[in-house]
C-alpha cells in the first residue's frame, strides 16, 4: 500500500486559484486580509484536499508551541478536574492545547513533569504544587517559561489563591452559632499550600470563642475518600466524640459521613459535618453537605487568561496574588448539637 503524502498548500492554492501567500493568510488569519469569496474558494479545496496545516513550522515560525501545561495534584478529585476543564475553555478560545499531568501528590512526579514541560518548550504552565513549589518552578524559570501558581501566595510571582481564613471563619462561626463547642476537624498532612491556614483557623477560633483547643480533636488524613472515613473512625473513637466536624474538602467529608452512617448514626442529629471547596457533587449526598465555596470555575479561568497574556507577552503584568473570595453553603448536614440532657 503506497503511503500517501501530505497536502502542500501549493496544491491548496492551485486547487483554489490563488497563490500560496494568500493560502497562508487564510489559514493564519492575516497576517492581510482575504476577501470572503477568496476565503470561502480557499476554505473548500482545503476541504475537498483534506489539507491540515503543519503544527510544529508553524511553531518553529512563531517561536512558540501554542501549548500550555497545567500539573494538578491529583485527576479524580472533582475540584481539580473543573480547574482544568475551565482552564483548557480559556486556552482552547485563543487555539492553545493544554498538556495535563496529575501527579499523585508525588513531588518526584511534579519535578519530572515540569521538567518534561520545558522539554516540551510549551508557552506557559500552570502549577498547584503539593510540596515545595521552589523544585517544580526552578526548571520552568531557567527555561523562561511564564508560570502561574496556584493555592499558594510567593514573592515575585503570579498566584492565585483562595481566602482560607475567611473560609474556615465561616464554618467555624456556623457552627458555633448552632450551638457546637466540642468541634473536631480532619486535616490534610501539611503541604506547602495556603489550604493550611485553614486548620491555624480553626485553632485560632476556637480560642477567640474562649473554648480549649484539644488536639485529640484533630486527625490529619491522607487524601481520598477511604482517608476520610478512616479519620472519622478515629474521631468516634474517642471517648467523647465531638458533637460537630470541620473537614479541611469535601472528598475526606464524604468519606466521613459513610463512617458516621456505618457507626449507627445520623447527619446531623448525632454530628454535624461542614466540608470545604463545594464539589459538583456535594450537593446530591445524603443528606446535602454544608460547605465552603470557593470560584473554581473562576481560578481556573483566571489562571487561563495569565498565563495567556504572558505567553503572548502582552502588556506589562507584574506578578502578584490574586485572592479570591469564598462563601458558605449551608445545607442539610449541620443542625444544633443533640439534646443529651
Amino acid at each position: 500500500m503506497t503511503e500517501r503524502k501530505p497536502v502542500t498548500r501549493k496544491e491548496v492554492a492551485e486547487r483554489a486559484g490563488v497563490s500560496v501567500a494568500v493560502v497562508s493568510y487564510v489559514v493564519n488569519d492575516g497576517p492581510r486580509p482575504v476577501a470572503p469569496e477568496t476565503q470561502a474558494k480557499v476554505r473548500q479545496a482545503i476541504k475537498e484536499l483534506g489539507y491540515y496545516p503543519n503544527e510544529l513550522a508553524r511553531s518553529l515560525s512563531r517561536k512558540q508551541t501554542a501549548t500550555i501545561g497545567l500539573i494538578i495534584p491529583s485527576l479524580v478529585n472533582p475540584i481539580y478536574a473543573e480547574i482544568a476543564e475551565s482552564l483548557e475553555k480559556a486556552c482552547v478560545l485563543e487555539g492553545y492545547l493544554v498538556i495535563l499531568g496529575g501527579t499523585g501528590r508525588d513531588s518526584r512526579k511534579e519535578v519530572e513533569f515540569a521538567k518534561l514541560l520545558r522539554a516540551k518548550q510549551v508557552d506557559g504552565v500552570v502549577v498547584l504544587p503539593s510540596e515545595s513549589p521552589q523544585a517544580i518552578l526552578e526548571p520552568l524559570q531557567q527555561a523562561g517559561i511564564p508560570i502561574v501558581v496556584l493555592e499558594h501566595d510567593l514573592p515575585h510571582t503570579h498566584c492565585i489563591a483562595i481566602d482560607d481564613l475567611q473560609g474556615t471563619r465561616l464554618a467555624m462561626d456556623h457552627l458555633l452559632s448552632l450551638g457546637h463547642r466540642r468541634i473536631g476537624m480532619i486535616k490534610r498532612q501539611p503541604t506547602s499550600a495556603l489550604s493550611n491556614l485553614r486548620f491555624v483557623g480553626y485553632r485560632d477560633i476556637l480560642l477567640e470563642a474562649g473554648l480549649p483547643f484539644d488536639p485529640t480533636l484533630v486527625i490529619e488524613s491522607k487524601a481520598g475518600q477511604a482517608a476520610g472515613y478512616a479519620s472519622m473512625q478515629q474521631l468516634l473513637a474517642l471517648p467523647n466524640p465531638p458533637t460537630a466536624v470541620f473537614i479541611h474538602n469535601d472528598v475526606l467529608a464524604i468519606g466521613a459521613m459513610r463512617a458516621i452512617h456505618d457507626a449507627g448514626l445520623v447527619v446531623p442529629d448525632d454530628i454535624s459535618i461542614v466540608g470545604y471547596d463545594d464539589t459538583s457533587n456535594s450537593r446530591y449526598l445524603n443528606p446535602p453537605l454544608t460547605t465552603v465555596k470557593f470560584p473554581v470555575v473562576e481560578m481556573g479561568r483566571r489562571a487561563g487568561q495569565i498565563i495567556l497574556e504572558l505567553a503572548q507577552n502582552e502588556g506589562n503584568l507584574p506578578p502578584q496574588t490574586i485572592m479570591l473570595p469564598v462563601e458558605l453553603v449551608v445545607r442539610a448536614s449541620t443542625a444544633p448539637p443533640p439534646d443529651k440532657s
